[in-house]
């Protein structure tokens, strides 16, 4: 009686644990209903349909048309009236910048970096940094960016603990993201050997966090383009990125006062190895098109920061010659210092309007360009292209979910999208499928 009493109990708890069980063994999500936008470029197209979640967060179904009818999901969304996008990319942004709204408002590049970096910046501590940085990917998460490219800030600290809270804050707030990271300044007190063992250290602790699916590596940050970099700055940094297989972003001639000298440091990084697909250069603003052509002809990208250029009087980055050069172009909304928004709607205007404005023709340049510059172009940059910035079989889920009643009755998607639509018409955001509180 006693075995026959216990093994009814375990039948029961068995049965019990597959009813808790089975929701969570299916499908994640399913959207139905939905006005989609892929960014794939052989689906330009926007198309009502469907979109499946898996378990994992990555897509396992995206089709026109209805869902398969007895499909089962944990979470069942009818977007009917809704629109659906990848969620953007901000190839360039400074998180921690999120504390300094409205700063050196009336002063160009150079002013507004003796205030920030001069005065402000040298009183945060890491802990500081932790709530900026995890504040700024907050802010940017509910304004639509899922992905980000993080500038660190590291001041006087040689034991790494900054650039390991500020990895952290942009992890807690729950996106993707590339760490930017500071080599420090070569110097007599700070040698090469030291650069080295502190990038060794930060690498492997970095790698051993537990969201390696949200954590996508990291990049330097580097300064050896700037004039006034160190002697033996670019030799270091094209080690570090040859020996740990990094990428480097460098802001490159955003300044009008330093462009020639930056210019003249063009030969510095190639013998140095740094000139190649795995640069980065942020701005890119003052080239020539000799210079332009033998970037792009190497491999290196740019990322386009139209908000800040403009709030800092920085000029304008030519990006039709780029593209045209065969240069891949991605967005940045930079730091909330310098763009005083990380908004990626007002950040595809201004580049629009900017470029439409300077050559004086409308068709200069397309809202689905820019909008696939700030997903799919800024994904390209980074070398992510594989796991986002398009909505595809495999791909994460990382999308939004918008609501075009503010701007309907529209003409053209992707126009409407573009020069009507913002944050305040996001929805949801969702990274692997789950949603995100806005």
């Amino acid at each position: 009686m006693y075995i026959k009493s216990a093994l009814l109990a375990f039948c029961l708890l068995i049965v019990i644990a597959c009813q808790h069980e089975s929701p969570q063994a299916g499908p994640r999500l399913l959207i139905e209903n939905a006005y989609i936008f892929t960014m794939e470029p052989d689906q330009p197209r926007p198309f009502m349909g469907y979109l499946l979640v898996d378990q994992a967060g990555a897509i396992s179904g995206l089709a026109a048309g209805k869902a398969p009818p007895g499909l089962v999901a944990q979470r069942r969304i009818d977007a009917r009236g809704q629109w659906v996008m990848p969620g953007f990319v901000s190839a360039h942004s400074h998180l921690w910048q999120s504390g300094f709204y409205g700063i050196a408002a009336n002063e160009n590049l150079e002013g507004w970096l003796a205030r920030l970096y001069g005065v402000e910046a040298p009183k945060l501590d890491a802990a500081q940094l932790y709530q900026l940085t995890r504040r700024g990917a907050s802010q940017s998460l509910r304004n639509g960016i899922t992905t980000m490219f993080n500038f660190t800030y590291t001041g006087a600290d040689r034991s790494g603990e900054v650039d390991r809270q500020q990895l952290r804050g942009a992890l807690d707030a729950g996106g993707r993201v590339i760490h930017g990271f500071n080599v420090r300044t070569i110097s007599e007190s700070w040698t090469p050997a030291m650069a080295r063992e502190r990038t060794a250290a930060f690498l492997m602790w970095a790698d051993a966090q537990s969201e390696s699916g949200r954590y996508l590596g990291t990049m330097l940050a580097g300064g050896a383009g700037f004039v006034d970099a160190a002697v033996g700055q670019a030799q270091v940094e094209g080690d570090l990125m040859h020996e740990f297989s990094l990428g480097n972003q460098q802001h490159y001639l955003e300044s009008v006062a330093d462009s020639a000298g930056e210019r003249a440091r063009y030969p510095v990084l190639e013998q140095a190895g740094i000139i190649g697909p795995r640069l980065i250069f942020g701005h890119f603003i003052h080239s020539t098109p000799e210079l332009t052509a033998a970037a792009a002809k190497a491999g290196v990208a740019m990322v386009w920061n139209p908000m800040s250029n403009g709030r800092l009087g920085a000029g304008m980055a030519d990006v039709l010659a780029y593209r045209a050069a065969g240069m891949k172009v991605g967005m940045g909304v930079d730091g909330e210092a310098s763009a005083d928004r990380a908004d990626p709607f007002e950040n595809m205007r201004m580049g629009l309007y900017q470029v439409r404005a300077v050559h004086q023709r409308a068709a200069a340049m397309q809202a689905y360009e820019v909008m696939r510059m700030h997903t799919l172009g800024s994904a390209e940059v980074l070398g992510v292209e594989d796991k986002l910035g398009s909505l595809k079989l495999g791909k994460r889920a990382d999308m939004l979910l918008v609501d075009p009643g503010s701007f309907t009755p529209w003409q053209e998607p992707y126009a409407a999208l573009v020069f009507a639509g913002g944050v305040k018409d996001i929805r949801e955001v969702f990274v692997d499928g789950l949603s995100l509180a806005r």
